[in-house]
């Protein structure tokens, strides 16, 4: 489902771009960018560490693809297969999709989707020295907002986002995206911040906390709500204060400056947690149409020996563009339900008398072979 942008959120679209494409061009220093460190001589790679990236997965990435914008390891709490397609929401410089790709190996496929198209130029740069690095040629990524995603419908086995959907103006629709994009039975994997209660209207103004994923969090409960809402099913939100530990103990600027609004007595953590979003798009999606359940209708009258049952659905079905031969597979059905005991019987008499039913089905059924009955056939024979 599309909706239209409203100029609230085509500003807020326009200010995270703007953050962000400052980061990707280097404008933006990494220890004074907003979900990246500050403070004490902290690199994008200790922060990393800090929330669960081995230094083995940091080592193998290409030079710059770690922007130090994580707040989790959603690949991680993914437990990608090889074979898998994994998407990435909001991919940045390609930091979790390098990742992904040696998990989903030579047969998977990661890709990544951002809006900054600085971003974008950057991971696709990274993408050749990941190709020489790993002989592998399975991520790509792709320009598009998240509330949009450039992603066919029942694509992907699993949607991964690390501190992005918190930016987003319009989060219900990111995930009526993800479970859009999703196979049935496909997996999602998010570390996001949200909020443990409402921040102080003077932090969720400031320009810096947007850009740096907190004014736009949301409550646990909400996220939780928004999930569910989308149709995901197996929910499981996993609070992690490591994250913002790391926060204080470094002395992060923004972090600094957002306790100076926070009532007496609180800091950061108090408000802000780390948030890992675990949760399954349901197998049985199949949407039940009006075609679907006249199908069912006309093979379960072939069961019940209902002749205007039959009638009626057979109509039905055509009116609803139903072709014959989809018909006659619902018949098929139909006729091996109500079959089964007679065959069961006349094998049974076949092994006991050494009967020769060559046929048992049309020993078992008088209208086969009989002639066609009219419209409304005057004895109780139903065939025709």
């Amino acid at each position: 489902m599309k909706t239209t942008a409203t100029h609230a959120q085509q500003t807020v679209h326009e200010m995270v771009r703007k953050g962000y494409a400052a980061i990707a061009t280097r404008k933006t220093s990494s220890r004074s960018r907003s979900c990246g460190c500050g403070g004490k001589q902290i690199t994008p790679q200790d922060l990393a560490q800090k929330i669960g990236y081995s230094a083995e997965e940091l080592t193998a990435l290409p030079e710059g693809a770690n922007l130090g914008l994580s707040c989790g390891n959603p690949a991680a709490l993914a437990s990608l297969k090889p074979g898998e397609t994994v998407l990435d929401l909001g991919s940045g410089g390609g930091f979790d999709v390098f990742i992904a790709g040696r998990k989903v190996g030579a047969t998977g496929r990661a890709i990544g989707v951002d809006m900054t198209p600085e971003m974008l130029g950057k991971a696709r740069r990274n993408a050749a020295s990941y190709a020489k690095q790993t002989g592998l040629d399975n991520v790509e990524f792709r320009l598009g907002e998240i509330e949009h995603l450039p992603v066919a419908d029942h694509s992907v086995d699993v949607v991964i986002s690390n501190c992005v959907i918190n930016l987003s103006p319009d989060k219900p629709q990111v995930w009526r995206e993800l479970a859009r994009v999703l196979k049935p039975g496909g997996r999602v994997a998010v570390s996001d911040l949200a909020l443990l209660r409402p921040l102080p209207p003077a932090v969720r103004e400031m320009v810096e906390a947007v850009i740096g994923c907190v004014a736009g969090a949301v409550l646990v409960e909400k996220t939780e709500h928004m999930a569910h809402a989308a149709g995901l099913t197996g929910i499981v939100l996993t609070k992690k204060s490591s994250f913002l530990k790391a926060k204080a103990d470094w002395k992060d600027p923004l972090y600094q400056k957002i306790a100076k609004h926070l009532p007496v007595g609180t800091n950061a953590a108090d408000f802000v947690t780390s948030l890992e979003i675990q949760a399954r798009k349901p197998v049985s999606t199949v949407d039940y149409s009006a075609a679907v359940n006249e199908l069912v209708a006309i093979g379960s009258a072939i069961a019940a020996n209902c002749e205007p049952c039959l009638k009626h659905h057979y109509h039905q079905a055509q009116q609803l563009g139903v072709s014959k031969a989809v018909m006659a597979r619902a018949v098929e059905t139909g006729a091996t339900v109500q079959d089964s005991p007679h065959q069961a019987v006349l094998r049974l008499a076949a092994r006991l008398t050494g009967a020769g039913l060559s046929q048992p089905a049309d020993a078992s059924d008088p209208c086969r072979g009989a002639p066609a009955a009219s419209e409304t056939p005057a004895g109780g024979q139903c065939c025709g």
